[in-house]
């Protein structure tokens, strides 16, 4: 599941349902004022382990898992929901289908870091991509230097901080920064305990 704020309500996208890691489609809008939930139009692509980002007021949803011959696997989808029209719209597929990736978006401009393969912690990926909205395009960047999923970004004064994660051995401690300026990485003080999910 994935939650987004626009115009001071929250959007909760896609997921996994029960334990048989059903993905699913729904979208849950929260009023704080109201205090109430509202289910408003379905995504196109249900999925589960996806990410997104906020561009102006409208929610950027890339990636995740969902079931093809009931066995779960990446989808590439990258699509846009628009709360005040209530409307989706498909665009351009993501380079690199994956899930438990993150996204942060900068400069009008959305960023998919790391992730991995069909929901396999042993298969991390170290993809950095960019989605281009003005030109309906993605393109490859530097990589992230440690290969990992289940991790989380946030962006400050214009840089891309991707923290936390897992693998098969484990947890990370990791804290990666990513400048678009330059399309370079820099290490960062680790997190003083290693988490992922997050």
């Amino acid at each position: 599941t994935t939650i987004s704020a626009v115009n001071e309500k929250l959007y909760v996208i896609g997921g996994f349902a029960s334990a048989m890691w059903t993905p699913v489609d729904t979208v849950y809008e929260y009023n704080p004022k109201t205090r109430k939930w509202t289910e408003k139009s379905r995504m196109p692509t249900k999925r589960g382990a996806l990410a997104a980002s906020v561009i102006g007021e409208k929610i950027y949803v890339v990636g995740g898992a969902n079931k093809k011959n009931f066995k779960l696997v990446n989808t590439p989808a990258l699509e846009i929901y628009d709360p005040l029209k209530n409307s989706w719209e498909k665009l351009a597929p993501m380079l690199t289908p994956r899930d438990h990736l993150t996204t942060s978006s900068v400069s009008g401009k959305i960023y998919a870091i790391g992730g991995r393969v069909n929901l396999n912690f042993h298969k991390n990926l170290d993809t950095n991509e960019v989605y281009d909205p003005k030109a309906n395009r993605w393109t490859r960047l530097t990589p992230l230097p440690t290969k990992r999923s289940g991790i989380t970004s946030q962006t400050l004064e214009r840089k891309i901080l991707v923290f936390g994660g897992e693998s098969g051995e484990g947890t990370f401690t990791e804290n990666e920064s990513y400048d678009p300026d330059t399309n370079t990485w820099e290490t960062l003080l680790p997190m003083p305990s290693g988490r992922h999910g997050l």
